[in-house]
């Protein structure tokens, strides 16, 4: 087990976030997901973690370096000396200069960076990013309009975004043992590297990285796969449930559905045949009144056996020809959407893919953070809302590019009832 007294995790998008804090509050932690910064500055706090989002997905490297620097000053003041950031798994955002205003920050040594989440089928073998077992730039993923890859080693990525020197830790280096792998990043910073890229394919290589970490000289790096090996390493003297709080969802539930992949559009399709959401497609361009008329008149159509009701856009254009900005206008546009649903119908359950889209129906409801509480389904987080004029409970965020068809109704499946 790791001491840890504080630990704040800084992600660039709301999902990133919610998915590497969430294994903390599973573990035994309280652990509060802060929508902006400036609450930290506002509220008094105690020795609970904190997630953060930047933002800064979409910025340009210097920019999204600058933002995460100044959070990072600003964790520091309020007595938060342990960092985890969190990138994305598929390496999308600014990773490399994320890093870098992190070390500055923080002054620490390095940084010991593993991206894989075994139990999603992300892997990592010779710095080489595999999405089930497909290179990652062939993938779906590594086509997103917003963020092609044209190659799927982690080193070459963050290479695009900093100039610190790199290194390897491979599996062999890790499969040698503790002692062995020590000795292994001891020569890797006497040799003066910035950033150790590590393989794990595996949950125990996660774990065997996440215990190199105790003297507290390196960055811990990584998705939500290393965040939860960390979690674990951490957790209060005597704590073993690792199952989080247990929630009681009921319906109806509000399904938004902002991502813009193909996985993210196939679950659209899944819910809006399954029978049990009604449907209301939102169309880019449309006017906020045109919007709320959409939604009024959806709602005011019988729909006794459709309890829950299912948000998305949609456009004329192809996802590959959208521009970032269009993304983000789509994300307001779903954000006014959801705000209108929820004036109309008692929702206590929102449901949220994307982080960007997340981030954006979260701002629109009003909502200022939510307390971390448990993860119904792999990826998928719940959080309880703060939210000054009460309404929605639970806030539930997942990340657009992964999961199966069915998880939108898998999640209704959990529902206790209306």
């Amino acid at each position: 087990m790791m001491p840890i007294e504080k630990i704040a995790i800084i992600a660039d998008d709301y999902t990133g976030a919610g998915d590497a804090g969430i294994h903390f509050a599973r573990f035994g932690r309280k652990i509060e997901l802060l929508l902006h910064i400036d609450a930290l500055a506002r509220k008094h706090r105690d020795n609970s973690d904190i997630a953060l989002t930047s933002e800064t997905r979409f910025l340009d490297p210097g920019e999204a370096g600058a933002v995460v620097l100044d959070m990072i000053r600003q964790c520091r003041a309020a007595g938060y000396d342990r960092i985890f950031k969190k990138i994305d798994s598929t390496m999308r955002g600014n990773p490399g200069s994320e890093i870098e205003a992190v070390l500055a920050g923080m002054g620490l040594a390095a940084a010991l960076i593993c991206p894989a989440m075994p139990k999603t089928g992300r892997t990592c073998l010779d710095g080489v990013i595999y999405l089930d077992g497909v290179p990652l730039h062939r993938s779906d993923i590594g086509r997103d309009p917003f963020h092609p890859l044209s190659s799927s080693n982690v080193s070459d990525l963050l290479c695009l975004q900093t100039d610190l020197p790199i290194g390897h830790i491979g599996l062999q280096d890790i499969e040698a043992g503790e002692a062995a792998l020590r000795q292994t990043i001891a020569s890797l910073l006497e040799r003066g590297v910035r950033l150790m890229v590590a393989d794990a394919v595996e949950d125990r290589h996660l774990a065997a990285l996440a215990r190199q970490l105790a003297p507290g000289d390196l960055l811990p790096v990584g998705a939500g796969g290393f965040a939860e090996a960390l979690a674990r390493l951490s957790a209060p003297e005597g704590w073993t449930d690792c199952e989080g709080r247990k929630v009681r969802l009921r319906r109806p539930i509000v399904s938004v559905v902002g991502s813009l992949t193909e996985v993210s559009r196939r679950q659209a399709a899944h819910a809006d045949k399954s029978g049990l959401f009604r449907t209301i497609d939102i169309r880019s361009d449309a006017p906020p009144a045109d919007i709320r008329n959409a939604c009024e008149a959806r709602l005011s159509e019988p729909g006794r056996n459709q309890p829950n009701i299912l948000l998305r856009v949609v456009n004329g254009e192809r996802p590959d020809k959208i521009s970032r900005e269009d993304g983000e206008r789509v994300a307001e546009k779903l954000g006014y959407a959801t705000a209108s649903i929820c004036s109309l119908v008692p929702c206590r359950t929102v449901v949220s893919t994307g982080g960007s889209t997340s981030m954006a129906v979260a701002e629109a409801l009003g909502i200022e953070s939510v307390d971390l509480v448990d993860e119904i389904l792999p990826g998928i987080v719940v959080g309880a809302c703060n939210r000054p004029n009460g309404g929605i409970e639970w806030f539930i965020s997942k990340a657009g590019g992964f999961g199966d068809d069915s998880v939108l109704t898998e999640i209704d499946a959990r529902c206790v009832g209306v």
